[in-house]
């Protein structure tokens, strides 16, 4: 009978000690926290475009940062301009009508409009089928009078035949780090 009652306890104590890792989903986004860097210190597995003439620097900043070790920054110099930002990989590791959940942790400095009038922000869609309209984080509606790390969430519902997760960050003016980006599913 102690046999028995011990088994149990320790049953229960190990369910207790793993269920945490059985019930997490895994997040589809390669090196989101940006602790692995390539060769040239660039995030490996991430591109980045500047457009029509913008001046920008991108850098791993280890004093500002979420966690672990490094954020990603990214500074557009005056007089702003457009860079994108995203991921190298297509993030097809989806199921279609599954519901997704993107986690980001953003702080920025002096965000604006680009000299073109385009707002920064942050684009969640699907392909080949898109959503319409976009799912979209406004930066500089989430961000206005924050000066600290500020985590912006979107959820969403893959179309019946997506394939893969686009992720789109638009910057236009300022500074932005960017640190821990996730997409999970949502139960």
């Amino acid at each position: 009978m102690k046999k028995i009652v011990a088994g149990i306890i320790f049953l229960f104590g190990f369910l207790i000690a793993v269920s945490p890792a059985l019930c997490t989903t895994k997040n589809i986004v390669p090196n989101g926290s940006f602790e692995i860097k390539t060769a040239d210190n660039k995030p490996e597995g991430w591109l980045t475009k500047t457009y029509r003439g913008t001046s920008a620097e991108f850098a791993f900043n280890d004093v500002e940062k979420h966690s672990d070790s490094y954020s990603y920054m990214i500074k557009i110099n005056p007089p702003g301009g457009s860079v994108l930002f995203y991921p190298e990989k297509k993030l097809s590791k989806i199921k279609p009508g599954q519901k997704y959940q993107f986690s980001v942790w953003v702080k920025s400095k002096g965000l604006g409009y680009s000299p073109n009038f385009i707002a920064p922000a942050i684009r969640v869609n699907y392909k080949p089928k898109r959503l319409s309209p976009v799912p979209t984080i406004d930066l500089m509606l989430e961000m206005k009078g924050e000066s600290d790390w500020k985590n912006l969430t979107l959820t969403t519902i893959a179309p019946p035949n997506a394939k893969q997760i686009t992720l789109d960050f638009l910057l236009t003016k300022g500074t932005v780090w960017i640190d821990d980006i996730e997409i999970t599913e949502v139960e």
